[in-house]
């Protein structure tokens, strides 16, 4: 496992709000701050999650394109993207608010409101989801609840938030943890082979990002290939895990440098592993990636 004094920890902020009549609290994760059910006439439900991920200030349009392709959009050009935004007063900051409108996997019509504000130490995100309608009525008593929010660092004592060597998950024993960098819950440095060096980098996000073609195509570019079409996707992904249908798991190789990558569907959440860097060093390390990825974290 990974050596808890080479991860940096920090205690877990606390929040303070003002809770809309109807809205009842839900337990908080370890991805979530805090989460919230909004109830609605006929059944209808939505929920509300505050989440605090590293700092995404300059990426503003991936965010809005991450949660279009959640709903079955398309993606925009960086400049329609940040067309979207409209300003919204978070506590006592200015964030920007956007939403979009589509259908969910089940074919179920859905709306997301995301309202985020960064910060140095990271980005927090307020994103209310599910029935279309539901979400649409509730959008003024969302605006309001973002106005109450407060934000204190923890007190020396508090509980930590979860950091790499507090998961569960198995980390390969020749693996050594270094400090993850933006969007990286955990980051690993795997055995030089002679001068070749490969890296491992897990992130965790709410959405697919985009599906498996875009994820394909993304890590394409990373090791100078150029995109595939969805009628290729057979010959490139293939199933990381019988237990768990949905994760997928790809290895692609390119003028020395190879990337296998994988992603794994838990709990509402995404996890992408990435295990990349010069073909030699890559290679020894392709089965401990597959047992990682595979490892509940």
């Amino acid at each position: 496992m990974a050596d808890a004094s080479e991860v940096k920890s920090k205690p877990r902020p606390q929040l303070g709000w003002k809770l809309p009549s109807g809205w009842k609290e839900a337990a908080a994760n370890d991805i979530s701050l805090a989460n919230f059910i909004v109830p609605g006439s006929e059944g209808r439900e939505a929920q509300l999650s505050i989440t605090q991920l590293a700092n995404l200030s300059g990426r503003d349009a991936m965010i809005v394109n991450m949660w279009r392709a959640q709903a079955g959009l398309g993606e925009l050009s960086d400049e329609e993207a940040l067309k979207q935004f409209q300003p919204v007063q978070i506590g006592t900051e200015q964030g920007n608010l956007f939403e979009v409108s589509g259908k969910a996997k089940s074919g179920i019509s859905m709306r997301i409101l995301t309202a985020f504000v960064h910060h140095p130490d990271g980005s927090w995100f307020y994103r209310l989801s599910g029935d279309s309608a539901l979400v649409a009525e509730q959008k003024p008593i969302f605006i309001e609840f973002l106005k109450s929010i407060q934000i204190k660092e923890a007190a020396p004592g508090q509980p930590e938030a979860a950091v790499a060597s507090e998961f569960n998950w198995s980390v390969p024993a020749q693996w050594k943890t270094v400090a993850p960098g933006q969007m990286q819950v955990a980051r690993f440095a795997v055995p030089n082979q002679g001068s070749a060096k490969a890296e491992v980098f897990v992130s965790v996000f709410p959405s697919d990002t985009g599906g498996t073609l875009a994820n394909v195509n993304r890590w394409r570019k990373q090791i100078g290939l150029g995109p595939v079409e969805e009628k290729d996707l057979a010959s490139l992904v293939a199933p990381l895990d019988p237990a768990n249908p949905e994760a997928i798991l790809v290895d692609m190789a390119n003028n020395g440098k190879r990337l296998v990558g994988a992603v794994v569907a838990r709990d509402g959440r995404y996890w992408f592993y990435k295990l990349i860097g010069d073909d030699t060093a890559v290679t020894p390390e392709k089965a401990s990636l597959i047992a990682f990825a595979k490892s509940k974290p």
